[in-house]
């Protein structure tokens, strides 16, 4: 997917209609950071901002992190777009309930309370 078709179909955070990705989206991914830290959409500040918000260190392994959070189990991806079939398999794997694409990060959620979904977000 190149960036211009990813930015048409992408939402913001008035078009989610799941409360656990809204929350996620405007609590940790998208909210304002102190000085210093890491800013952006990138994998980098992604993750920084889930360790910070979690209060967890994510295990690190290549264009890949995990963390182990009450909300449930993360895998965090750099560059998703890359290596698009691989991506797609951990959008399509049944371990992933849901998935949230920035394009130039990714998020996959293990959590079996939630309904399965596929989110492009800006």
């Amino acid at each position: 997917m190149n960036r211009l078709r990813h930015f048409l179909l992408a939402k913001t955070q008035y078009g989610l209609h799941s409360p656990f990705v809204y929350r996620l989206y405007t609590e940790v991914l998208f909210s304002r950071c102190p000085d210093g830290a890491p800013q952006g959409r990138g994998y980098e500040a992604i993750l920084w901002r889930l360790e910070r918000h979690y209060g967890v260190p994510a295990g690190r392994f290549g264009g890949y992190a995990t963390l182990g959070t009450p909300d449930g189990d993360f895998l965090v991806v750099d560059h998703p777009h890359r290596e698009e079939s691989r991506w797609q398999d951990i959008i399509d794997s049944a371990h992933y309930q849901v998935t949230i694409d920035l394009f130039s990060t990714g998020i996959a959620i293990a959590n079996p309370r939630l309904s399965r979904q596929h989110f492009l977000l800006r």
